[in-house]
C-alpha cells in the first residue's frame, strides 16, 4: 500500500470515529417596524428559551430619563418585554436591532406572535405581552406599563 492510500485510510478512519458535532440551536427572529420607519422591533426566541420582544425608536422629541449609573452604553431608545414580564423596560444596550428592510406593520394593523401583540397607529406603536405588560412608543412620548398579575389561587376547603 502506497503512502497516499495510507493517508486516505487514516483520514477515513478519523471521519468514522470522530463524534458528530452537535447541531446548532435554531433561533426564531422576526423584524418589523412602523410605516414612518422611526420604530423597529425584533421578536426573538432561542431554542429552549422564552421569547422576548425588543423595540427601538430612532427619534424622540421629549427629554429622556437620566441614564442609570450602571449604564455605560446606549440609553433611552430601546425597550423590551418577555412573555413573563410584569412591566415593560427601557434598556441599556450596546447593539441595535434595526434592519434595512423590516416588515412594515401598517397603521391600524396588529402584529401578534408568541404571546405578544403590537398595534401600529399614526400616534405610535403599542406592544404588550399576554399579561398586559409593555410599552407605548411615539416621538413625543415613551410609556412603560404594568401587566395584570395572575390571580392568586384560593385554597379549596378540605
Amino acid at each position: 500500500m502506497g503512502p497516499g492510500r495510507r493517508k486516505a485510510g487514516v483520514a477515513l478512519a478519523v471521519l468514522l470515529i470522530a463524534p458528530a458535532a452537535p447541531a446548532q440551536a435554531q433561533a426564531i427572529e422576526e423584524s418589523f417596524g412602523t410605516p414612518s420607519g422611526n420604530i423597529q422591533c425584533l421578536y426573538y426566541q432561542a431554542e429552549g428559551e422564552s421569547p422576548s420582544l425588543r423595540c427601538e425608536i430612532g427619534e424622540v422629541s421629549n427629554a429622556l430619563p437620566p441614564r442609570p449609573d450602571d449604564c455605560e452604553l446606549d440609553w433611552g431608545n430601546a425597550f423590551e418585554i418577555s412573555v413573563q414580564s410584569s412591566r415593560g423596560e427601557r434598556i441599556c444596550h450596546g447593539d441595535t436591532i434595526a434592519t434595512p428592510t423590516p416588515r412594515v406593520i401598517a397603521y391600524g394593523e396588529t402584529w401578534a406572535r408568541g404571546g405578544f401583540t403590537c398595534r401600529s397607529t399614526r400616534q405610535g406603536l403599542r406592544c404588550q405581552n399576554a399579561r398586559g405588560a409593555g410599552f407605548a412608543l411615539s416621538r413625543a412620548r415613551q410609556e412603560l406599563f404594568l401587566g395584570v398579575s395572575a390571580p392568586a389561587l384560593s385554597a379549596a376547603p378540605g
